[in-house]
């Protein structure tokens, strides 16, 4: 008796731009990720400009409003939707221009938080390395630094990294996972 046809599912990165779930996980992707800048936004405000001050009631506002766009987004996808999206790999990212001569802001989603990314200037051992500050709320432990070591495996600093993958035979953190879905490791 020949088995069962078992379709295989297709990783969302690969699927076609136009598919709905791949749009209502990028979607939910983007909408965290502006979400978690405007709180950024506001708490630096509040912090250097005080809680009155017309900067950080501009600031106050448009975190409101991301959240009013994120209450809309539950409201039509369902929060479970919405938390299933946030744990997919990421789809996207966010890049937020200085306006200046400085490199732009890189914000990727990770597991549900928003994380900036940058470049770090790699070594023999290791040719591509990235640090990964979260953005809100911010580690209390400093940000995490990942890795492709030079025989094309990972490596993280992370306490996943640390305690589950290094000793079994998964190959990569959450980080690693990300960052190796975008094509950056």
């Amino acid at each position: 008796m020949p088995a069962p046809h078992v379709r295989k599912r297709v990783p969302l990165c690969d699927r076609d731009p136009s598919d709905p779930l791949r749009q209502t996980v990028e979607l939910a992707q983007r909408g965290r990720m502006i979400l978690d800048v405007s709180a950024a936004d506001l708490e630096t405000a509040e912090a250097v400009h005080g809680p009155f001050h017309p900067t950080a009631w501009y600031f106050r506002n448009a975190r409101d409003e991301a959240r009013r766009a994120w209450d809309r987004l539950r409201g039509q996808y369902g929060s479970a939707t919405l938390e299933a999206a946030l744990e997919e790999l990421p789809l996207t990212y966010l890049t937020l221009d200085r306006g200046d001569e400085r490199d732009p802001v890189v914000l990727i989603p990770i597991a549900g938080q928003t994380y900036r990314t940058h470049r770090v200037a790699g070594t023999p051992l290791a040719p591509v390395q990235w640090r990964l500050t979260r953005l809100h709320p911010p580690l209390e432990d400093g940000p995490y630094f990942a890795c492709r070591l030079q025989d094309g495996s990972g490596q993280c600093d992370c306490a996943e990294w640390v305690f589950e993958v290094a000793d079994s035979d998964r190959h990569a953190c959450k980080h690693l996972a990300s960052l190796a879905a975008l094509g950056w490791l």
